[in-house]
């Protein structure tokens, strides 16, 4: 005989989800004690909020599937920052959330339309519709192995996202007496429809001028062998959205780098120059495409590749012919055909601009510290030991643009969505769900955001770098501010609402050692001792208020 929420945690259990990111709720009491009991290892955050984010992150070091426990009401709502975050970037997580017990449920009784009719109601699978895959409130007990199953499936599979399950306090402690009993989930797996790369050979072979873009998708197929290979034998450059640039390294001849209005100004100089476009499992976002849909398409034809029907049907770009695969597919498809394209000349061309186009403020000395040095050493100076992550703001710009991956080094960053003070529960989630120390970014301004999180950090003796950029206070913001409205910086410097924080004190509140580095000289030796150093740590950085960050208007 087990209940309900023991079903549901030996269910997790069972697809190896080791680990689970939760804050300990009454609507969630019975799930709380059944995770303990499972013997699956938790992870107190201090938020709601931050712990999808976690759960995000150790689902991208672990390769496994995220899981949240949160409880009802506001601990349900608290989440969805993190939800959304995860839902944009197609990270599978699983979210299990409490709920009042049914007679209190406003939801149970379908002719009385009430707002709430228990304490700490609110029917949060109905709001999440549509930034989660699958989402199900489990009303009958006996539906809960096939709910479960089906969650976790459809998790992972097609193009991966994150799914949630509330379950109601008297479903949570409900005794089934014979679990073989229960329903299960029976996959039913479609075969793969055979697709037609006539037209795209076509164009590829009569291309001059062809540029790939890569994105999550060819992370997440784990085809970068496949694509590591064409991409050479046909000597084709390539550009890459946030995700990928972490792939493979920037000195490959075919790699261009970053691509974007927060990528690099090479990158934008081919999209001009190219004749060609295959993306592949990549977003054709605005920030992709320099938010301007006739400057990226002109004068060229595009192909996209990608596992989601409704990425292909991007409103704001003509694309030549939609590729409805996954990249394994695609890769063993294209076998077959017969590509006569000679690049060589253009793949000079590619490496002549990346070089003649060098970030200048990256070798730029000055005190007090340039952004873009600090990020260039602190990539130079890590290696395949360490997993580096990115804030909202100047460091995700600044991290972008200047990192040269060379050492198998993995990044962890926020895309479209980029919501501030991410980087502290996404470093927690990332020391969790590997084995490497942990390099954090984030702003003076960001922090604020997730700052309880640090008592997570010390809690667990993770062994995380926090390194907070101290600027004066949200630099990115300023840069729009002067783009768009003549430097009217509301809300960005202290005068108008924004100040500092004593970051000394903060680490001290939060049982953190702490250090500076003020001087470009100092960056090297320093970071030495701090990589040496096991214990979390927060490492304050100031760089200069008036840095400029390159960046494209949207």
């Amino acid at each position: 005989m087990k209940t309900v929420s023991e079903i549901i945690a030996s269910e997790l259990k069972k697809n190896k989800i080791n680990s689970i990111f939760m804050l300990t709720g009454y609507g969630a009491m019975y799930l709380n004690d059944a995770v303990e009991k499972s013997k699956i290892k938790y992870y107190a955050a201090r938020n709601e909020a931050a712990a999808p984010m976690m759960a995000e992150a150790y689902a991208k070091c672990n390769g496994n599937i995220g899981a949240v426990c949160v409880t009802a009401g506001p601990g349900a709502t608290n989440a969805l920052p993190g939800l959304a975050e995860a839902y944009v970037d197609s990270s599978p997580i699983i979210v299990i959330s409490g709920q009042v017990e049914k007679k209190f449920s406003a939801d149970n009784y379908k002719k009385i339309f009430l707002r709430s009719l228990g304490t700490a109601e609110f029917s949060v699978t109905r709001v999440v519709k549509n930034i989660t895959k699958y989402s199900v409130t489990i009303r009958n007990p006996y539906d809960c192995l096939y709910e479960i199953q089906k969650a976790l499936y459809l998790c992972k599979s097609g193009r991966p996202g994150p799914v949630w399950i509330e379950i109601p306090l008297d479903v949570q402690a409900f005794k089934i007496k014979d679990v073989k009993k229960l329903r299960n989930f029976k996959i039913k797996e479609k075969k793969k429809a055979k697709i037609n790369l006539h037209r795209f050979i076509e164009g590829l072979n009569s291309s001059k001028k062809p540029l790939f873009i890569i994105g999550n998708g060819l992370k997440q197929s784990k085809t970068e062998r496949e694509f590591r290979n064409f991409v050479k034998k046909y000597k084709i450059p390539f550009v890459t959205s946030r995700f990928a640039l972490d792939l493979f390294p920037y000195s490959m001849r075919e790699n261009m780098g970053l691509l974007g209005i927060k990528g690099t100004l090479y990158g934008e100089k081919l999209i001009k120059e190219c004749d060609l476009i295959l993306s592949l499992g990549c977003r054709l976002a605005p920030t992709l495409t320099f938010g301007n849909a006739s400057y990226f398409s002109k004068n060229k034809r595009i192909f996209s590749v990608n596992n989601d029907k409704n990425e292909l049907n991007n409103p704001l770009i003509n694309i030549n012919q939609k590729i409805h695969a996954d990249l394994d597919t695609f890769f063993k498809s294209i076998k077959k055909n017969k590509i006569k394209i000679k690049n060589s000349e253009w793949l000079d061309r590619c490496n002549d601009i990346k070089k003649s186009n060098p970030i200048k403020d990256i070798y730029k000395k000055s005190y007090p510290l340039n952004l873009y040095q600090f990020m260039y050493e602190l990539c130079e100076n890590s290696n395949k030991k360490h997993i580096l992550v990115t804030d909202a703001g100047s460091n995700y710009y600044v991290g972008g643009q200047a990192w040269r991956f060379e050492k198998g080094q993995k990044e962890i960053a926020s895309t479209t969505n980029a919501a501030m003070g991410l980087s502290i529960p996404l470093s927690v989630g990332a020391a969790v769900g590997s084995n490497r120390q942990v390099l954090s970014v984030t702003g003076d301004g960001s922090i604020e955001l997730n700052i309880q999180e640090l008592k997570t950090i010390s809690h667990y003796n993770l062994n995380i770098k926090t390194f907070v950029i101290n600027n004066g206070g949200y630099a990115s913001m300023k840069k729009w501010q002067d783009d768009y409205f003549k430097g009217n910086r509301l809300d960005t410097e202290e005068k108008t609402g924004v100040g500092t924080m004593n970051f000394k004190k903060i680490a001290e509140a939060f049982d953190l050692k702490y250090t500076q580095i003020k001087k470009a000289s100092e960056i090297r030796n320093k970071l030495k001792i701090i990589f040496s150093n096991k214990k979390p740590m927060i490492i304050e950085v100031f760089t200069d208020p008036n840095q400029k960050i390159y960046g494209k208007k949207s």
